[in-house]
């Protein structure tokens, strides 16, 4: 079994990035490391051997983390350069990923966005006076990476902060790459169109710990709600199978 993880990182991350290789290679096969607006490799990685840097042509972004070539893998992590994670994430996160097959995406940041009906529901009846499908990112239930979660659930998105799918159903670069500063909403679409499912899986409050940065992509870009982005997202939202619900385990792996 060959488990591989893909990193998109750039300059103003380097004073932590050191932490997260060193958390992340000794839990992987190979660790693919996407250096945006360098100019050469990092002399502090050399001593890990599996730690694969890239440096692309142009700028990724986020999209860097689709940017390496995962061929020969059967597993394919995504991680940011912003979370601590514990020496365990690997094991722990192939356990879990183990009952379900290939047509699944598993992670532990996940959105179900939410209705105006379902704020009614909820006796959020001031948000739903205000309820404006053209702002969907502003309403959604967030499954945090930091937060405790008891079961799985199936949602309608998942982060690729810390996610995991199998390398068959990884997307290609080639779909990913206009979608810089809003990968989770493009993947979340590939999912769907492919009838793969998105799982948020459990785990215990600051199993994953969070580093701050000044500048975040939510902050900075999805909370603009671009029309375009919004448009993407109403082309899944509401509509996964199950979503809400906890997945069922593939029949071949119970």
């Amino acid at each position: 079994m060959t488990v591989v993880a893909n990193m998109a990182t750039y300059p103003p991350r380097r004073a932590g990035l050191a932490k997260a290789v060193a958390q992340l290679a000794p839990q992987v096969d190979r660790l693919n490391l996407v250096l945006n607006q360098y100019e050469a490799p990092l002399e502090e990685f050399a001593a890990f051997p599996n730690v694969h840097q890239i440096i692309p042509d142009t700028d990724t972004k986020d999209t860097g983390k689709f940017y390496p070539d995962v061929s020969g893998a059967d597993y394919v992590l995504m991680v940011d350069d912003d979370i601590d994670y514990p020496p365990e994430f690997v094991e722990r996160t192939l356990e879990l990923f183990a009952p379900f097959g290939r047509g699944h995406l598993a992670g532990y940041h996940g959105s179900l966005y939410l209705s105006r009906w379902d704020l009614i529901r909820r006796g959020k009846l001031v948000r739903a006076l205000s309820y404006d499908r053209s702002r969907i990112a502003d309403f959604r239930q967030g499954f945090r990476f930091h937060s405790k979660l008891q079961n799985a659930i199936v949602v309608d998105q998942i982060a690729t902060c810390a996610a995991i799918m199998h390398a068959e159903d990884f997307p290609p670069f080639e779909f990913m790459r206009d979608s810089q500063k809003f990968v989770d909403v493009r993947l979340a679409r590939w999912c769907f169109e492919r009838s793969i499912t998105p799982i948020a899986l459990p785990k215990t409050a600051k199993w994953l710990g969070k580093v701050d940065y000044e500048e975040t992509i939510f902050h900075g870009f999805t909370q603009t709600n671009p029309p375009d982005v919004t448009e993407e997202i109403l082309s899944y939202a509401f509509k996964v199978k199950g979503r809400g619900l906890p997945p069922k385990p593939c029949a071949s792996q119970t």
